[in-house]
């Protein structure tokens, strides 16, 4: 037995994602000393508008789609845990740049952020229709490269330290 059920609330969620992402992200901007992760901050937070954009695109293309009740409260559970840990939680990874932190600390956090945002988009993609599919995997495909982007720059960071 299946039932129609709505996705506005998950989509709703992906675009609160971007939403503090991106002032994360510009808030990270402000704080960071080097032009290369001034740079990258900067772009990562344009990148959360679009992404944005893009979700909120897809209301009336994703709201609706059949599942078995038992697979939906699974994938509902799952977003629950993901969602709780990479934004609601006190130690969030996203919630805010820390006082004082330094650019490593900010880039870790943003990695983790985007590892959590992974997470979300993928379970997000096993509700969407399979037609819109290919829009969040587009996405997803994003989201992978600013984890490498900032990996790299954390890296270079490191080799340049004495």
């Amino acid at each position: 037995m299946s039932i129609l059920l709505s996705g506005a609330d998950l989509i709703d969620l992906a675009v609160q994602t971007e939403e503090r992402g991106e002032a994360f992200y510009r808030e990270a901007k402000a704080q960071a000393k080097t032009s290369k992760a001034r740079e990258l901050f900067a772009y990562l937070a344009e990148q959360e508008v679009r992404h944005k954009r893009v979700f909120q695109g897809l209301v009336s293309a994703i709201v609706v789609t059949e599942m078995d009740p038992t697979t939906w409260e699974e994938a509902l559970a799952y977003i629950a845990s993901t969602v709780d840990r990479a934004f609601f939680t006190a130690d969030a990874p996203i919630r805010a740049v820390p006082q004082g932190a330094t650019e490593t600390e900010m880039i870790n956090r943003a990695i983790e952020f985007e590892q959590q945002t992974l997470l979300f988009f993928y379970a997000l993609r096993d509700l969407a229709q399979p037609v819109n599919r290919p829009i969040i995997d587009k996405i997803v495909e994003e989201e992978r490269r600013h984890v490498a982007r900032l990996a790299a720059l954390r890296e270079q960071q490191a080799s340049e330290q004495p």
